[in-house]
């Protein structure tokens, strides 16, 4: 049995199985980057004993390092996915953290708010307590 790749076609398929592969490649790496700056988020917040972050579209992407565009990430579509965690972008969600955004009069999204979900704010809750009555006892 011969196989008989049509030279014509193999770089084509080359082309496509090769730009195909590195752009999934970009999108996994893309969501990694985004799946360490919300733990790395949670963390801060948890440690600082802070329930909620604000912030703006242009410190994300320095924070996060995406590679997603600007217009992207302004667009409301985008962080309704977010908030949804049923697509890609569930990164946040799959965190622990609860989604806030609104448009400007352009339907911009400029600033985004992250809260900690039900479970991560009780575990705060938990640990504000226990600091509380340590505070109290050494009083």
């Amino acid at each position: 049995m011969e196989l008989f790749l049509d030279p014509s076609r193999s770089a084509n398929l080359f082309i496509h199985f090769n730009f195909t592969s590195k752009s999934k490649m970009a999108a996994q790496n893309d969501k990694l980057r985004w799946k360490k700056w919300a733990d790395g988020l949670r963390r801060q917040m948890m440690v600082s004993l802070t329930p909620e972050v604000c912030k703006s579209i242009e410190t994300i992407v320095e924070e996060t390092g995406t590679t997603k565009a600007q217009r992207t990430l302004r667009s409301a579509a985008f962080w309704r996915s977010c908030q949804s965690g049923a697509s890609t972008n569930d990164s946040l969600s799959v965190a622990g953290f609860e989604i806030e955004f609104e448009q400007d009069e352009d339907r911009r999204v400029n600033y985004v708010t992250l809260k900690l979900n039900s479970t991560w704010n009780g575990i705060l809750q938990k640990v504000i307590d226990r600091q509380t009555k340590n505070a109290r006892k050494a009083v």
